[in-house]
């Protein structure tokens, strides 16, 4: 019995066994364009709570039965039955990549495998394309330049192609060229434009390994090149007749002109006409065959001033162009000219440069010369020699100024204008006095400087600077004034110095008798030439501030004996008129701190060495002498210490 139990137990335990399914594993995988990622997602299924991990291989476009080296993306762990999906994978370049999907297995269930069986289709990026055409001029150079994005570092060139203005199709190239991609950039080479108007560019990028081909439309925005007519410059010279009935004509230069047709219309207008208002005297048309110079047959006209204008009408590549009436070099004068003249001068200063100006108008490019000549103040009529003289060549109408003359007079100096006249202008004359400088006396400055601080007593003296003049001379006059004067009306010093030239001058010296704030100020005569000059008064630079002087005393005492003769000797002091006073101090009073044993004082009136009195010791010792000064108004008070005492050893 206990067999048969045992084996019917086995019985149902191979019967489970053999029931329990294998996992099944399937793949799919993302498509993608070049430049994305792509993944593949697993299905693992008849495997609950399975366990384990799922691995996953990439084949490249070449190896469509994944058989060789293949990419492994990051594996997923499995968790039960569902998707897994594997980690991403960036392919190198278009095509169809192959994976694969193998399980592991775990205790329950075993390993399952999905064989190439899932794909992703990676595709070529599909860039986009601008341009941007230049423009220009006719005869100079335009391109195009192309711009590739959205592409996957689109490498290659770009072709390039420019069509007429008529082909509004873009069906025949002008040119074609090619360019290297740079930086997703790409510049055609320039194309010389032989016509005006718009030219429409295409750019073709023919694609590459990673990218499709893209191109611009004909017509597209920013890609035709607006081509301006050349504008060309027009120029004449125009010749003259000395004589009346010898032919003039004008020649013109067309310049700056691309390859320029059609014609030049030349206008001569007649004398008196200056504006060109009226009917021509004489008209011509030549034709134009590119740039350079034209003239037509030309005619003989009567005596006087003809202008001339000159008209390009332009073509189909150039802009029209033409010289304006009474332009320069466009007049011819036939016969003699009479130009009219014109003068005036510039006043100044004497020893400062003056000049004389000269105009000459309805002149046909008028040469020779012109003479200026300016006469002295005592020369009013122009009889005698002129203080200055100057020629100036003359080289068509407009106006003309004389060299610098430095005049050395005050007064008014008259001037005269002499035209020589040339083969095609008569003489003209500007008479004495039309032209008048009057020439006023120079203005010098002066300015003076003093030492700003000084004591009583002090010699001291004014420094004046006179600047500006012309060759001046006369006086300085130095006024100093006393402390209290503060309108300088009357001065303590006053002192008068001849000079010459301009430059600095000293005054005598000065002694300030008594302290306070001084000033001064310095003034020149003026002479003939020169106007007179003064300082104002009570600037702060002319000011200077004298103090008491600072006087010094010492003690001179002399021992005969017992008897003591009590001197002093003052030194530095100005005028004095104080009190020089003295206290001697008995033995054993070294600091001077008890009452003296002597004091008193005697009134000095000047400097030096003073008897103030006489005194008999009581006692043996040191004695010390200490003195003093009192001060006065022009000297300060001044105290010895006692550090400064004179000793003095009776027996």
């Amino acid at each position: 019995m206990a067999t048969a139990g045992a084996t019917i137990g086995l019985c149902f335990l191979l019967a489970g066994a053999v029931s329990a399914a294998p996992p099944t594993l399937t793949a799919t995988a993302t498509n993608a364009v070049i430049g994305q990622t792509v993944q593949a997602t697993a299905q693992l299924s008849e495997s609950p709570g399975a366990t384990g991990t799922i691995s996953f291989e990439v084949f490249g476009p070449a190896d469509p039965t994944c058989t060789g080296a293949a990419v492994t993306p990051a594996a997923a762990t499995v968790s039960g039955e569902g998707e897994y999906v594997s980690g991403q994978f960036t392919p190198p370049s278009p095509g169809t990549y192959h994976w694969s999907a193998h399980y592991s297995g775990d205790l329950e269930n075993a390993a399952a495998d999905s064989v190439c069986t899932a794909t992703s289709t990676v595709s070529k990026a599909a860039p986009s394309i601008g341009g941007d055409a230049s423009d220009g001029t006719v005869g100079t150079a335009i391109h195009d330049e192309a711009t590739l994005s959205g592409g996957a570092s689109p490498s290659g060139e770009v072709t390039f192609s420019v069509f007429a203005p008529a082909d509004s199709t873009c069906a025949t190239p002008l040119a074609t060229t090619t360019a290297p991609i740079i930086a997703g950039k790409a510049t055609s080479a320039d194309f010389i434009p032989q016509q005006a108007g718009g030219f429409r560019w295409t750019a073709t990028y023919p694609g590459d390994a990673n990218n499709d081909p893209i191109a611009t439309t004909c017509g597209a925005a920013t890609q035709t090149s607006v081509v301006a007519k050349a504008a060309p410059s027009l120029s004449g010279i125009a010749t003259s007749a000395p004589e009346a009935g010898q032919p003039i004509d004008d020649t013109a230069t067309l310049a700056g002109g691309f390859t320029p047709g059609g014609a030049l219309t030349f206008r001569a207008y007649g004398p008196g006409d200056e504006t060109c208002a009226t009917a021509p005297k004489y008209e011509a048309t030549v034709a134009v065959t590119g740039n350079g110079d034209y003239s037509p047959a030309g005619f003989a006209p009567l005596p006087g001033l003809y202008r001339w204008t000159v008209s390009y009408d332009g073509d189909a590549n150039n802009l029209p162009a033409g010289t304006l009436c009474d332009a320069p070099l466009q007049s011819s004068a036939v016969g003699l000219i009479s130009a009219t003249l014109a003068a005036e001068a510039g006043n100044g200063a004497v020893g400062t440069p003056i000049q004389a100006t000269a105009t000459i108008q309805k002149g046909a490019i008028p040469s020779g010369q012109l003479v200026f000549k300016a006469f002295p103040p005592a020369d009013p009529n122009c009889t005698g020699n002129p203080s200055f003289s100057s020629t100036i060549a003359v080289s068509g109408n407009g106006k003309y100024s004389s060299a610098a003359f430095v005049p050395t007079r005050v007064g008014a100096y008259r001037w005269t204008v002499a035209y020589s006249g040339d083969a095609n202008h008569t003489p003209a004359e500007k008479a004495c006095g039309a032209a008048t400088s009057n020439v006023a006396k120079a203005a010098p400055s002066i300015t003076s400087a003093m030492r700003q601080r000084l004591a009583v007593g002090t010699r001291v003296r004014d420094i004046a600077t006179l600047l500006g003049g012309y060759l001046p001379s006369g006086t300085i006059t130095f006024r100093i004034y006393a402390p209290g004067t503060t309108t300088c009306d009357k001065p303590a010093f006053l002192n008068t110095v001849a000079i010459t030239g301009n430059g600095s001058f000293a005054s005598d010296p000065f002694v300030p008798s008594r302290p306070g704030l001084y000033r001064f100020v310095a003034s020149y005569s003026g002479d003939a030439t020169n106007q007179a000059a003064v300082e104002p008064c009570g600037l702060g630079n002319q000011e200077v501030r004298v103090t008491k002087r600072k006087a010094r005393v010492s003690p001179r005492a002399a021992l005969a004996g017992r008897r003591i003769s009590i001197r002093a000797r003052l030194a530095g002091a100005a005028s004095p008129s104080g009190v020089v006073n003295f206290r001697l101090y008995r033995p054993g009073d070294s600091r001077c701190q008890r009452r003296p044993a002597f004091s008193g004082g005697v009134t000095v009136t000047a400097n030096g060495t003073v008897t103030l009195a006489e005194y008999l010791a009581t006692k043996p010792g040191i004695y010390r002498l200490r003195v003093g000064y009192s001060g006065d108004p022009r000297n300060k008070p001044y105290e010895g210490s006692c550090a400064s005492a004179q000793p003095i050893r009776a027996r």
